[in-house]
Formats: C-alpha cells, structure tokens, sequence
C-alpha cells in the first residue's frame, strides 16, 4: 500500500506501484498534452526524488515508494521499447531514395503479419538541402 498527501493535507492511497502510474497518466498534462505512462517523465530518486512530480500533481511520496514508482516506469518503458523494437523481428523491404538523398526502408515484421513500419536510414545531405 502506498500513501501519498495530495495537495498539502489530503491522503491519497495506491495499491501499487501501477496504480500510481496509472493515476499520473490519467490525471496529469504537460502543455494540454495527456502523457502515457511510458512517456512520463520522472527524474532520478538520487537527483531531486519526487520534486518535480510534486511541480506537476501536487503529489508527494516517501523516497522509498518513489523509489519503487520509478524503477517500475523505467522497466515498463523498456518492456514497450522491446515489444515495438525487437519482438516484431523486422525485415527489411523496399527501400526509397529521395531526391534530397535520404534513404527509406519499408519494413515487415516476421512475427506479427501486416505490421509494417518506415524506417529513415539516410538524413537529407548534400546540395538538395
């Protein structure tokens, strides 16, 4: 059980870890934009703990529990990087050259059929830009 004081007296009680993520990503906008739990951004608990999520929500935790909020969103931001990234097992497919002499790769995913995805493997160079 994780309890949080909200605002400067209220108490605010999670179940977990998740559920704190969960809460952030439902109740929390950065410049009119929702943030998804893999995107929100949380600092170090060596750097300044709980500081800025306090800026944001008004939320404050005990080092401990951010602690473990923390290294749950870093393990859940890798978990979603690997199922975009490597489970897919991309093959390379048609390539397009741009007149601006970039390079574009479409690529297939063996392990999911239909997937598809467009990969830049040259930035625009040279006297075209």
């Amino acid at each position: 059980m994780i309890t949080a004081t909200y605002w400067a007296s209220q108490t605010k009680e999670f179940r977990s870890a998740a559920d704190v993520l969960r809460w952030l990503a439902e109740n929390t906008q950065q410049h009119g934009w929702s943030r998804s739990i893999e995107s929100y951004w949380l600092t170090a608990p060596e750097d300044h703990g709980d500081y800025w999520l306090w800026q944001r929500t008004h939320v404050r935790l005990t080092k401990e529990d951010y602690a473990r909020v923390y290294r749950l969103q870093r393990r859940y931001a890798q978990f979603c990087r690997h199922m975009r990234e490597v489970d897919p097992d991309w093959q390379d497919g048609e390539k397009t050259y741009w007149m601006d002499n970039s390079v574009d790769v479409k690529q297939h995913s063996r392990t999911y059929p239909g997937l598809t995805r467009t990969v830049q493997l040259v930035g625009p160079h040279g006297d075209a830009c």
